[in-house]
C-alpha cells in the first residue's frame, strides 16, 4: 500500500508527501530493527540466566562429590595411621590379624579426581557470564581442581606393593565385606567379618612387616592422604565462593 501511495505522489509530483512517506518507511525499518535487537538481547539474557542456573547445579554437585572424596581420604588416612602404628610397635596381633590386614588394605585405596564444568565452557564460548567476578571465581575453582588432581594421576607405589603381599584368598572377602560402592561413593568399612582363617591373616601381616619398602611407601601415602583433605576443603571453599556470587546474580535477575 505504501508503494502505491509513493507512486501516486510521484505521479502527482507531490514531493512533500513523498518525503513524508520515505520518512515513515525509514522510521518503520528503524523501529523494526530495534525491536528485533531487543528481542535478541532478551533471548540472550534468558539463555544466560538458564545456563547460570545449570552452572550453579554443576558447582553444587562438585561440592557433593568433593565431600565424598574427602570422607574416603579421611578413612584412608585413619587406616594408614593404624597400620603404621602396628609397624612401629613391637605389638603382635597373635593369630587374629584380620582387622590389621584390613587396615593395610584400606590404606592402599586410591581415587582419581575429575572435575568438569561443561556448562561453564558453553557460557564462555558465548561471552558469558557477563559478571566478571563470577568468571574469576569459577576460573579460580578450576585452577584449584587441576592442581589437586595432578598428584592422583598415578596410583601410589604402596598400593601395588601391599596388595601383592596380601594373600589372594583375602582379596575377595575384603571386596565383599569391607568395601562398599553406593551411588558412586566408596566406603571402606572399618569393622567387617574375618574373611580368611586366622593363620592366613597372621602370615600376611608377617610378610608385610618383613618387606623393607612397606614402611616408607605407606608413610608417604598415608601422609599425603592426611594432608590431602586440606586441599579438598580448599576446593570446596573455592566452589562456595563461586556459588555465592552466582546466587547473588540470580537474585538480582529474578
Amino acid at each position: 500500500m505504501i508503494l502505491r501511495r509513493v507512486a501516486q505522489h510521484v505521479k502527482d509530483q507531490n514531493w512533500f508527501a513523498v518525503g513524508i512517506d520515505f520518512l515513515i518507511v525509514v522510521v518503520g525499518v528503524f523501529i523494526g530493527i530495534q525491536v528485533a535487537n531487543w528481542n535478541e538481547t532478551q533471548a540472550d539474557r534468558a539463555r544466560e540466566l538458564m545456563l547460570l542456573g545449570e552452572l550453579r547445579a554443576e558447582l553444587a554437585n562438585s561440592v557433593r562429590q568433593t565431600d565424598i572424596k574427602l570422607r574416603a581420604f579421611e578413612q584412608i588416612s585413619r587406616s594408614g595411621q593404624r597400620a603404621l602404628a602396628l609397624l612401629d610397635s613391637d605389638a603382635s596381633c597373635a593369630d587374629d590379624c584380620w582387622d590389621e590386614l584390613v587396615d593395610f588394605f584400606h590404606a592402599s585405596q586410591w581415587q582419581r579426581l575429575l572435575f568438569e564444568l561443561p556448562t561453564y565452557d558453553e557460557m564462555r564460548r558465548n561471552g558469558w557470564p557477563r559478571n566478571r567476578a563470577i568468571v574469576e571465581a569459577v576460573e579460580a575453582f578450576r585452577r584449584q581442581a587441576v592442581q589437586i588432581a595432578i598428584p592422583l594421576e598415578d596410583a601410589p607405589a604402596y598400593r601395588t606393593l601391599v596388595r601383592g603381599l596380601i594373600p589372594l584368598a583375602a582379596h575377595q572377602p575384603y571386596w565383599q565385606n569391607c568395601f562398599q560402592l553406593v551411588d558412586g561413593e566408596e566406603t571402606y568399612l572399618e569393622t567387617c567379618p574375618p574373611g580368611v582363617p586366622p593363620a592366613v591373616s597372621a602370615a600376611a601381616i608377617r610378610a608385610i612387616r618383613a618387606h623393607p619398602e612397606i614402611r616408607p611407601t605407606l608413610t608417604q601415602w598415608a601422609g599425603f592422604a592426611g594432608g590431602y583433605t586440606q586441599s579438598l576443603n580448599g576446593q570446596n571453599s573455592a566452589a562456595q565462593r563461586a556459588l555465592e556470587l552466582i546466587d547473588a546474580e540470580l537474585a538480582t535477575r529474578q
